[in-house]
């Protein structure tokens, strides 16, 4: 009889006999229900009451598509077509389903020849395929290294030796899954422990490592461009995926350790027999690396880190603002950590489970700058073809956080200061005021009070936000930190890069601490990076002071500017004082010569005469 096989969505592994008329969709009063947000309640039907079976679709929102294309029309089904509807993948099967192992994209369907279907998820008992010779004496190889390796890193190197020996792979990747530990939901990372091939990168399909997690085995593509549900998957363009092969390893209950990844071109694509042996590669690497240490294996937390007493001191007031609802001002340097702390707050409120949304001010245009904030109605000004929603509203309920707000003009302050005041937004080109219940995080690097006292700055707006007052320290001031941050960053920076993190020797911190940054902890994290894409990624040593020093280069100053001379002439140290003053000046105007001129009471052609003579140039690099 023919039938219906479910190779993909909510019913893969199903069995549906096909006679008489089946209506396939959402509702619970359809023959075939699929629990599937992009599939209509009656989505389509197939009517095999005569001689020929025929689909219809029943003017489904996404369309009924047979064979990649969609349906206009009652359409005739035969064997071997594939019928596609939202996320399900459905096979026209003829009488005779004595198909040992079909495969149709990531997923493997194994048809016994009594009918009963398993999908990769449930895979019951593998294919009876046994390796060559050869395999098999590399596999006794293999072991026999892996016994002898001393550590994941050499083990992996040992697994993709074997395997270029073997199946001689385009690409192969040996990948170990990261956690971040914390008190949030544990989040995944996918690094890699080795790489083999001129164009290994670690960036796989996450479709192809989720299905081998959830099989619990390995898995088989024959051809991604061919699989109608990874042939639109930006890695599998991007990296030109064919034949693939995802087996999992250190499997522990439901969680492997890692994955081995392997692609070549379709000219020649894998098989069971190949598959199969990567899977006893996959049992000796859980066997044998499995019970040893890694090296990193649990990413930091994404949340701020210090344990010097002025940043402890800042980091209480934090989470004592967490308690209550009150608008909370964070003042520090560039790259202190201000947003970090203002998530901090935000996650430790009792507003955790609703928006936080962050808005520069610095970047945003003060053409649309109302409109960022507010929102628009549709019509509301030429390009304006929809409503959009302001970032007071997009944070209804949750955490406006608000950076650099010493960067807003003054007219939109004065607009700010109203809602604050209401609790209300009015969208552009609306009449009506919305109500908004949210919480207001606000940050900057200015000095906000100076900038009151040069009218830079609404004085009435500053009292309103600064209800409650964190000052961040520079890393100079929080130089005990330094060991401990560098250790954190650089384990967030290798797992962002897809690397593993190297230890950081003693004499690489005290390098790292004769430093100032005047980007402060960012600056910090831009230094470690370049460490880490200046070594060699294979070099298993700790990091050391000429890794650090090669890093530094010329980029950083030494912390303690020269001190002046005793014999110094009165013009000289002038003439550095009023240099030094011209350059904060600039800098709080953020490059602006007539806001500078302003904060330094000077007249703007009195400020550019003053630039020449000292040559003063706040952009170029030092």
């Amino acid at each position: 009889m023919p039938a219906l096989l479910a190779l993909f969505g909510p019913k893969q592994g199903l069995r549906i006999p096909l006679t008489g008329c089946l209506v396939l969709g959402r509702a619970p009063t359809a023959d075939l229900q699929l629990v599937d947000g992009k599939v209509s309640r009656e989505h389509c039907r197939i009517d095999a009451t005569g001689a020929r079976a025929m689909l219809e679709d029943l003017g489904s929102h996404n369309g009924t598509y047979v064979n990649g294309e969609v349906i206009r029309k009652p359409t005739p089904l035969a064997e071997g077509d594939e019928i596609g509807l939202g996320d399900t993948l459905l096979l026209v099967a003829g009488d005779d389903v004595s198909v040992a192992n079909a495969r149709y994209g990531s997923g493997t369907l194994i048809v016994s020849p009594q009918g009963r279907a398993t999908t990769a998820a449930n895979p019951g008992p593998p294919l009876a395929v046994t390796p060559s010779k050869d395999g098999m004496r590399g596999l006794g190889v293999l072991a026999g290294r892996l016994a002898a390796a001393a550590d994941e890193e050499e083990g992996a190197t040992a697994l993709l030796d074997a395997i270029e020996a073997e199946l001689a792979p385009k690409r192969a990747m040996v990948l170990l899954r990261l956690w971040q530990g914390g008190d949030a939901p544990s989040k995944e990372r996918v690094v890699a422990l080795a790489t083999r091939g001129k164009e290994a990168v670690v960036s796989t399909s996450r479709t192809l490592l989720e299905r081998a997690a959830t099989a619990q085995r390995g898995i088989l593509v024959e051809d991604a461009f061919d699989s109608r549900e990874l042939r639109g998957v930006r890695s599998v363009v991007l990296h030109s995926l064919r034949s693939v092969m995802v087996v999992p390893w250190g499997q522990r209950e439901a969680a492997p350790r890692g994955f081995i990844h392997v692609d070549r071109e379709p000219e020649r694509p894998f098989g069971v027999v190949d598959l199969a042996w990567l899977e006893a590669v996959g049992h000796l690497a859980t066997l044998r690396l499995a019970e040893r240490p890694a090296a990193q294996s649990v990413v930091a937390d994404e949340g701020p880190v210090g344990a010097s007493p002025v940043f402890v001191a800042a980091l209480g007031l934090a989470t004592a603002a967490a308690r209550v609802d009150s608008t909370v001002l964070l003042l520090g340097e560039t790259g202190t950590g201000k947003e970090e702390i203002a998530r901090l707050i935000h996650a430790r409120s009792s507003r955790s489970r609703a928006p936080f949304v962050a808005v520069n001010c610095g970047a945003i245009a003060e053409a649309i700058a109302e409109s960022e904030l507010f929102g628009h109605e549709k019509g509301a000004f030429t390009g304006a073809l929809s409503t959009r929603l302001g970032a007071f509203e997009a944070a209804d309920g949750g955490t406006l956080f608000l950076d650099e707000i010493g960067d807003l003009s003054l007219p939109l302050q004065v607009k700010l200061l109203r809602v604050l005041q209401e609790r209300a937004v009015v969208r552009v080109g609306a009449s009506l005021a919305r109500q908004v219940d949210v919480r207001i995080l606000a940050a900057t690097h200015r000095d906000l009070a100076a900038d009151v006292q040069e009218r830079l700055f609404r004085e009435d707006l500053y009292f309103r936000l600064n209800v409650l007052c964190i000052t961040l320290p520079p890393l100079r001031d929080r130089r005990d930190d330094i060991p401990l941050l560098a250790r954190v960053l650089l384990d967030r920076v290798a797992a962002r890069l897809g690397l593993r993190s190297p230890e950081l020797g003693k004499e690489a911190e005290a390098a790292l601490c004769t430093w100032e940054y005047p980007g402060n902890v960012r600056e910090l994290c831009n230094v470690l990076e370049r460490v880490l894409v200046l070594r060699d990624p294979r070099d298993p040593s700790p990091i050391d002071r000429d890794d650090v020093m090669a890093a530094l280069g010329s980029a950083l100053r030494p912390p303690c500017p020269p001190q002046a001379s005793g014999e110094d002439r009165l013009a000289d140290a002038v003439a550095r004082v009023e240099k030094a003053n011209i350059e904060a000046a600039m800098r709080r105007a953020r490059g602006v010569k007539s806001h500078a001129a302003r904060i330094l009471g000077i007249s703007r052609p009195t400020l550019d005469k003053k630039l020449a003579e000292l040559k003063i140039d706040i952009w170029a690099k030092e």
